[in-house]
């Protein structure tokens, strides 16, 4: 970052430190360009500018303007943010400006800052014959100054394209070098900057033109600014005869290019690489990572050579360097040993040979190896080379459990080719033991965990895991190689009728010699599946109870069903009874007369699952409109008021609205309706009474229709007067 320094908005411009190439958006020719400068076996990572065509031009530009302060002067670089602007200005030529804290803008360049003229371009290539942008420059300034007058739509667009390509390295040229900026009329050097004073800096054009051109302004604290930092992750990778390396772009200081140099006397002195700096470019669309790179094909083998790499600034200044090791090594092997059958001697003796049909100058000698398999697992049997004049070895210490042999020649790098495994051990006919301790689990979701212990044979090579979902059927092997582990996890259907699935193990040895299979394992799946739903066959409602029927669910694991009753209209369902898997009767008397009750039956299973989907019923007990009769009826006269009063008790079944109804007789007539009395009441008065013989009866009467009988009677007898 460089400090001290601020930057201000122009009208709808941003600026900020940042290679002119990018603020400009890089043509693709210019970023070809970038990627062209590399010498040959270089490296450069490039990317396409925001605008793919190149040739969109807003009708106007702005001259985007950064500054660096050093310790005695402040740097300036700018440039037009189009190609026609840069054509224009540079025809106008530009004014530098300069406004203290407070005052006005003052005018630093006396003169008009225009870019050189042809020839003082000429007397400079001759003078300066190593560098290499002046010629470019030259051309892209002077050499195609104006568009041809050629007629047609292609060729202008043609023509435009090669402006903006030419623009592009030009301020290409300029970022790498100020002597080329300053020959463009695009640099300027302030050595009348004070230190710790604020200056707006201010670049505009000489004289306005139809093409309008917007000044650009950078604002300045006048403070030292320190070395850019060195490229970020720097990364060699050393290949057969090459160096590549890679490098993350610095974010803090955006540089306009890469240096890379590279010492072979152990980091005293460097030598420059690359005779133009590699640019990385990328749109700010991309979506793939910007990386610097650069491969070095000069390179000797088995040396150690130090690389630096170098960011450069829009002001031609380099940044600090980063430094990475690299070592050269030889990674082609000899050609491989041609090895003969082995020869058996008892039970611990192999002997091995072998020649070479080709053979290599670098080769150091022979490396014997056994393993128990015959891809992998090799290890060697002498602690250093044979010699390369060896074409025999004995091995007086064969194992049975590694009976796989491998030759490898070995260079000086220690590179290996090794020859094709052989075996080399008795044949071996004893199968293994079968395994034992073989458990599992089936988890709900299917997941099966199986475990075994393992075999102590030391030739054992693995198992073999088998299924099936019968024991009536063939058992199918799980592993298509031979398992190496104790444990194995497979995955079943839980959704399935098949409530289990089994398992065997067998056991596998070095010599591919089988076990037999362990007996087999049942392991019942999780029960996903719930029971098939009961189904009602009657429903029967009486004036006490309602009579349900059904027939049981035909599921093999149900447990019990469980009937549920609610109020039709209602909610809320609740468990009357749980029942055995065998019942299908039920009757249920908890109930209330005239009121609608719906039921449900559902099946449990072993599982806990219900069924589901059921159909439900409903169920209504009756009223048959009969009440219990009227009790402990009686009846005095009372001579002085002479009257008779009737007293009775009742208390009704259930609430309801009520009375009762008085039944009177005289003289032996038939009892017959005398009076009503509300239900509250258990007394009535009669005084309507003459001499004579009087019977009363009580009937209990709901507003409903509902009504007892005329229960127990009353006698009494009213006298004569004088009697």
């Amino acid at each position: 970052m460089r400090t001290g320094m601020r930057h201000q908005r122009t009208p709808g411009v941003l600026i900020r430190p940042a290679s002119l190439i990018v603020l400009l958006l890089l043509s693709p020719a210019g970023a070809r360009l970038a990627a062209q400068s590399a010498l040959p076996g270089q490296e450069s990572v490039s990317g396409m500018a925001p605008d793919s065509t190149g040739l969109h031009d807003p009708g106007f530009a702005r001259i985007f303007l950064i500054a660096q302060v050093r310790r005695d002067s402040v740097v300036l670089r700018w440039a037009p943010s189009t190609a026609h602007g840069w054509r224009v200005a540079n025809r106008t030529g530009y004014v530098v400006e300069r406004r203290g804290t407070g005052g006005g803008f003052v005018r630093l360049t006396p003169d008009t800052l225009h870019p050189w003229l042809p020839m003082k371009f000429i007397d400079e290539m001759r003078t300066h014959q190593s560098n290499q942008y002046l010629g470019l420059v030259l051309n892209a300034l002077w050499a195609d100054s104006a568009l041809l007058g050629l007629e047609g739509a292609d060729t202008l667009r043609e023509n435009a394209a090669r402006n903006v390509n030419l623009y592009g390295f030009a301020l290409f040229a300029a970022d790498n070098d100020p002597y080329i900026a300053d020959a463009m009329g695009l640099r300027f050097v302030d050595r009348a900057a004070t230190t710790g004073e604020r200056y707006t800096y201010r670049v505009r054009l000489n004289e306005e033109r139809d093409y309008r051109i917007d000044p650009g302004e950078a604002e300045v604290d006048v403070r030292p600014t320190p070395e850019g930092p060195p490229p970020a992750n720097l990364t060699a990778r050393a290949v057969e005869r090459r160096i590549e390396l890679r490098w993350d772009p610095q974010r803090v200081a955006e540089y306009t290019g890469y240096l890379v140099s590279r010492s072979e006397d152990g980091g005293r002195t460097f030598r420059q690489l690359n005779a133009r700096p590699i640019v990385i470019v990328t749109g700010t669309d991309s979506m793939l990572h910007a990386q610097g790179g650069y491969t070095d094909t000069s390179v000797a083998q088995h040396r150690t050579y130090v690389y630096r790499v170098q960011g450069i600034t829009p002001f031609g200044d380099r940044g600090a360097a980063a430094e990475v090791r690299a070592l050269v090594r030889d990674l082609t092997p000899p050609p491989p040993p041609r090895v003969h059958n082995p020869k058996l001697s008892g039970k611990s003796v192999v002997r091995l040979e072998w020649d070479m049909p080709a053979t290599s100058p670098d080769l150091a000698g022979f490396v014997v190896s056994r393993s128990a398999l015959s891809d992998s697992l090799f290890h060697d049997l002498t602690a250093k080379p044979l010699p390369k004049t060896a074409r025999q070895f004995t091995d007086s210490k064969a194992d049975p459990a590694e009976p796989y042999y491998i030759i490898s020649s070995v260079d000086t790098a220690g590179n290996r080719a090794p020859s094709f495994p052989l075996m080399g051990a008795q044949i071996d006919t004893v199968p293994p033991a079968v395994p034992a301790g073989l458990r599992g689990q089936i988890e709900p979701s299917g997941i099966v965990h199986l475990s075994w212990h393992g075999n102590r044979e030391r030739d054992i090579l693995g198992y073999r895991v088998l299924r099936a979902n019968d024991l009536r059927h063939e058992f199918t092997q799980l592993t298509g190689k031979v398992w190496r582990d104790t444990a194995f996890t497979d995955t079943v259907e839980v959704r399935t009728l098949t409530r289990s699935v089994y398992y065997e193990v067998a056991a596998v040895n070095a010599r591919f010699n089988h076990s037999r299979a362990t007996a087999p394992l049942a392991l019942r799946r999780p029960d996903v599946n719930p029971p098939v739903p009961p189904a009602f066959s009657d429903v029967q409602a009486s004036d006490s109870a309602v009579t349900l029927r059904w027939v049981p669910s035909g599921s093999r694991d149900v447990q019990s069903h469980v009937l549920s009753r609610r109020a039709a209209g209602t909610g809320e369902w609740k468990p009357v009874a749980t029942l055995p898997r065998t019942a299908s009767v039920y009757v249920d008397r908890e109930v209330t007369q005239n009121v609608m009750y719906e039921y449900r039956i559902e099946a449990v299973d072993s599982s806990g699952l219900r069924s589901q989907g059921g159909l439900t019923v409903q169920g209504r007990p009756y009223d048959t409109g009969v009440r219990p009769a009227v009790a402990d009826v009686a009846a005095s006269f009372d001579p002085k008021e002479n009257c008779i009063t009737v007293t009775w008790k009742y208390t009704p079944a259930r609430p309801e609205k009520s009375f009762f109804l008085v039944y009177r007789s005289r003289d032996g007539a038939p009892l017959a309706r005398y009076r009503s009395v509300e239900s509250s009441v258990k007394t009535f008065t009669d005084r309507e009474v003459e001499p004579g013989a009087y019977e009363y009866a009580i009937q209990f009467v709901t507003r409903g229709g509902a009504q007892s009988s005329p229960g127990a009677r009353a006698r009494v007898q009213v006298p004569k007067p004088g009697q």
